[in-house]
């Protein structure tokens, strides 16, 4: 990794193993996560929910990470501002198809979005073997999104991916700034979490009123476990965009919906069909296109 003129880490163009195997175990428990909220009742609060857990954890950190440079300031707010925007933007493509739908076609633009801002605002240019990885990848998440010709898409799920792709990847673009920016990764993670986790839920906590937190102690096991699995799965992400191509982070991040598909098959009764199997097997040359030159 190597500094360059505006001050702020270059990673290496290659991906390594590690960082390969840890953001496939993160893609694992990401889908499980989402899973949750997907089967919750209200999305929304099962989300601040979560960042409950998550700025919990985070505050308990604070005292031994660093306090971001002043120029993360900036990059930090601009990213809390994405963070909530798009769980705002998730809740409502989950109001609008079911998770082996909603969840594929939200995540699969994605990879693209992310190596497109990344390239045009960062020049970061994937290598050929990351540029195939990314399209294959998320062509079968888009497929497996698609392929039901019975229960075909509603516009407004569409527009609300979109906009949830584009959010995640805007996100992300940022976040690989903002944690290249500055020398310790941890510590933009940590205060990103604090910050992002407050602000989300205290605008569940005044629009839902005292019943958001009756609600949170209730099910408490069902918060603790998505706040668990969600600051170790971004923690791992956030550690990836510290070192590695942010197309190629990206793309390996959303093989999370090969998980999400399977928990939707298996324990929601979701459908399975052949064409969802075709783009499991391009999700998988995908990856193997990243492992090919790790």
């Amino acid at each position: 990794m190597v500094n360059n003129a505006a001050g702020w880490a270059h990673p290496d163009s290659r991906m390594d193993w590690l960082i390969i195997a840890l953001l496939l175990g993160a893609a694992l428990l990401h889908s499980s996560w989402h899973a949750m909220i997907k089967a919750g009742d209200d999305r929304l609060v099962g989300l601040a929910g979560m960042n409950v857990v998550s700025a919990g954890i985070s505050m308990c950190a604070l005292p031994w990470v660093a306090i971001p440079e002043a120029r993360q300031w900036p990059v930090l707010a601009f990213s809390v501002v994405l963070h909530n925007t798009y769980k705002f933007g998730l809740a409502q493509v989950y109001k609008h198809g079911e998770l082996s739908q909603a969840y594929p076609i939200a995540r699969g633009f994605c990879p693209l979005f992310s190596a497109l801002l990344a390239l045009v605002l960062l020049a970061e240019i994937p290598t050929g073997w990351q540029a195939m990885g990314i399209i294959l990848i998320s062509g079968g998440i888009l497929i497996m999104g698609t392929e039901n010709r019975a229960a075909r898409p509603s516009s407004p799920l569409l527009i609300a991916a979109a906009i949830t792709g584009f959010l995640v990847a805007s996100y992300t673009v940022v976040d690989a700034y903002g944690v290249r920016l500055g020398g310790d990764w941890l510590s933009y993670v940590i205060w990103l979490m604090v910050l992002d986790g407050a602000a989300f839920v205290a605008t569940i906590s005044v629009s839902r009123g005292s019943g958001f937190w009756k609600t949170i102690v209730a099910q408490w096991r069902y918060t603790l476990a998505t706040g668990i699995l969600g600051t170790v799965a971004f923690c791992v992400f956030l550690w990836a965009l510290s070192r590695g191509p942010i197309g190629g982070v990206s793309a390996l991040r959303e093989t999370s919906v090969l998980f999400a598909s399977l928990i939707g098959v298996i324990a929601m009764k979701e459908r399975w069909s052949a064409m969802k199997f075709a783009g499991v097997v391009l999700i998988m040359f995908g990856i193997i296109a990243f492992a090919w030159r790790a």
